[in-house]
C-alpha cells in the first residue's frame, strides 16, 4: 500500500505535466506575430495568408488555422447589425482559415452586452474547457479583452446567430 506521502507525489507530478501539455498548446506571443502586425499592407500583402501564424490553433484540427477576415468588411458597420442580439443570449461563429467544417461550425454560447467602436461586447458563457478556448481564441485575434469580464469580438471574423429556443423553455 502506497503511503500518503506517494499518492501526493503522484498528483503533484500528473498536476504539472498537466500544465506543460496545457502550456504548450495555449497561443504564445512572439516577436514574429508583432512584426506581422507592424508591417505595412504593401510588404505583408493585402490578404491574411492561411498560413499566418496560427500554429497556436494546431490543436483544435491537427492543421494550421488563423482567423477569417471577410473581405470589404466594415466593422462599425457590421456591429451594428447586431444590436437587436444587445441584453439576449446568442451564438457567435468563428470565422476561420485551414480548418474543417465541423470544427469551424463551433456555436459558442455567448451573452451580448453591447456594440463599441466596432467590436461586440460579449460575455461566454460556461462550456466545456472555456479558458482554453479563450486562450485560443485571444491569440487567434477574434477577440480581445474588455472591460471586466467583457470581451470584445471582431464583428468582421464572426457571425452572431439567434439562441434557438430550448425544449424545457429557456
Amino acid at each position: 500500500m502506497a503511503s500518503k506521502g506517494d499518492s501526493r507525489r503522484w498528483i503533484l507530478l500528473g498536476l504539472v505535466v498537466l500544465g506543460v501539455v496545457v502550456a504548450a498548446t495555449l497561443p504564445r506571443s512572439g516577436t514574429d506575430e508583432t512584426e506581422q502586425e507592424t508591417e505595412p499592407a504593401e510588404t505583408s500583402g493585402a490578404q491574411e495568408s492561411p498560413a499566418a501564424p496560427a500554429a497556436a490553433n494546431q490543436g483544435l484540427d491537427g492543421g494550421k488555422a488563423s482567423r477569417r477576415i471577410a473581405d470589404g468588411c466594415e466593422p462599425i458597420g457590421e456591429s451594428l447589425k447586431y444590436e437587436k442580439f444587445v441584453g439576449k443570449r446568442a451564438l457567435a461563429v468563428l470565422s476561420w482559415n485551414g480548418m474543417s467544417e465541423l470544427a469551424a461550425g463551433l456555436k459558442i454560447p455567448i451573452h451580448v452586452v453591447g456594440i463599441e467602436d466596432g467590436t461586440i461586447g460579449v460575455r461566454f458563457l460556461q462550456f466545456p474547457m472555456r479558458e482554453q478556448y479563450l486562450g485560443i481564441w485571444l491569440g487567434s485575434g477574434h477577440i480581445r479583452p474588455g472591460p471586466k469580464d467583457v470581451f470584445l469580438l471582431e464583428p468582421c471574423s464572426a457571425t452572431i446567430v439567434a439562441w434557438p429556443a430550448m425544449e424545457r423553455g429557456d
